[in-house]
């Protein structure tokens, strides 16, 4: 009996600290999110600061092409140093023609590569928050079981002390009786401290309090899986935004061969001029028209153009092996998903987890009838537990399967919109 009384103690305790924590916790929450996994996609496109970043960083970068179009800033210099003298100049170097465009372009593929890497960012962005929807999807209906599981276990524990416990000797049923509650209150306890941070994680991805709460609005869409792997590789090739920044990485490359092509050529300088005399006669005005002499042209261009060719054939190659490595994803992520599909099919259509419910209403059934014993109770609970957990993760596991595909596919959602 002493044993039972501070198994029951400790029992006690630990619903008693992990209520206290979680009315700690609940009364620091700022606000209350309605979550889905549409919202989660909302929320992380409009309010994740690497998005916002890596949008600032595009809009910047496409700040920076018209400047490249004017030539250097003009010189004014005027001279006073003799009396009675001035002397004044405006100098302006051109540059060779076609310079100023030729930067432009280089300007202009750079910017575009910072805008396929902000693409990039969000299908990064994306992918962890449906990641993050579907482990606290999974956490949250698992918390409800083991909630369940818990009141019915502390109700098998007192039939237990009436009936199995004789004097301070237990019997082999009760021991496994006590040893399931104490493993069910430690699967509690666990999941929720998963469940909590899985909620923290969705606040780091939204950038929203540290303190706010979520709570399930609906079922999530489980689509079925559809598509051929041909189809979703070609989709890949087109649309996936890492195979565009390295596509746009070529165009970057060819711009600074272009540019390498004119760098060392003649640049012309135009100089206006004029004197004023100093004995009150008529001011003198000119001009005067340089141009650089580019001795080590040959030398210098055939260096410089050489290396930007060789970078070129280097991006060309880091691209085919990018393609490579997406169509391999691909694959992976298919057949994945489609494994996972098969297994969530199994628990509805097949009607494991229909059969599995009447299975578990009927054992009940039979043990209110005394047509069961215990032992044989508690092992037809552990199963339904079991499998109704399983089947949550087998929806969690279709759903960032389905993520993880649409990821390396490269289709996102456009900014406040889902699929």
């Amino acid at each position: 009996m002493e044993f039972q009384k501070v198994f029951n103690l400790i029992l006690a305790a630990g619903f008693f600290l992990t209520g206290l924590a979680q009315a700690q916790e609940d009364s620091s929450a700022s606000a209350t999110v309605q979550l889905t996994l549409q919202k989660a996609e909302e929320l992380a496109l409009s309010g994740n600061p690497h998005i916002r970043a890596a949008e600032e960083r595009t809009r910047a970068a496409d700040k920076q092409v018209l400047p490249t179009l004017f030539p250097d800033d003009p010189t004014v210099m005027v001279d006073t140093t003799f009396p009675g003298m001035e002397m004044w100049q405006v100098e302006e170097k051109l540059g060779f023609p076609g310079k100023g465009i030729a930067k432009a372009d280089m300007a202009g593929a750079e910017a575009k590569k910072t805008d396929a890497e902000a693409q990039d960012t969000r299908r990064s962005i994306v992918l962890q928050a449906r990641q993050a929807y579907w482990d606290f999807y999974y956490r949250s209906k698992v918390d409800k079981v083991l909630q369940e599981a818990q009141a019915r276990w502390n109700t098998l524990g007192q039939t237990v002390q009436s009936k199995e416990l004789s004097g301070q000797w237990l019997s082999l049923q009760a021991i496994k009786t006590q040893m399931e509650t104490a493993k069910a209150l430690n699967e509690l306890v666990t999941n929720s401290r998963a469940l909590k941070i899985s909620q923290f994680n969705l606040n780091h991805l939204f950038s929203l309090p540290h303190f706010t709460a979520y709570v399930l609005e609906g079922e999530p869409p489980f689509p079925a899986f559809d598509g051929k792997e041909e189809e979703w590789v070609n989709r890949a090739l087109q649309g996936n935004p890492e195979i565009a920044v390295y596509q746009r990485a070529i165009e970057a490359q060819e711009a600074r061969r272009q540019m390498a092509s004119l760098d060392y050529l003649p640049d012309f300088d135009v100089v206006f001029s004029g004197v004023k005399d100093p004995n009150g006669g008529l001011s003198n005005y000119g001009y005067r028209l340089g141009v650089s002499i580019p001795i080590f042209f040959p030398a210098k261009q055939s260096q410089e153009e050489g290396a930007a060719s060789d970078e070129v054939a280097a991006a060309k190659d880091d691209l085919r092996g990018k393609q490579n490595e997406v169509i391999h994803m691909v694959e992976d992520a298919y057949v994945s998903a489609e494994s996972d599909w098969r297994i969530l099919q199994l628990y509805d259509q097949g009607g494991l987890l229909q059969q599995t419910q009447r299975a578990w209403a009927a054992a009940q059934l039979s043990y209110r009838n005394e047509e069961m014993g215990l032992s044989e109770f508690v092992e037809n609970f552990n199963t339904y537990l079991e499998t109704v957990t399983n089947y949550y993760q087998a929806q969690a596991d279709y759903g960032k399967a389905l993520a993880q595909l649409d990821y390396e596919a490269g289709v996102l959602p456009a900014q406040g919109e889902s699929k």
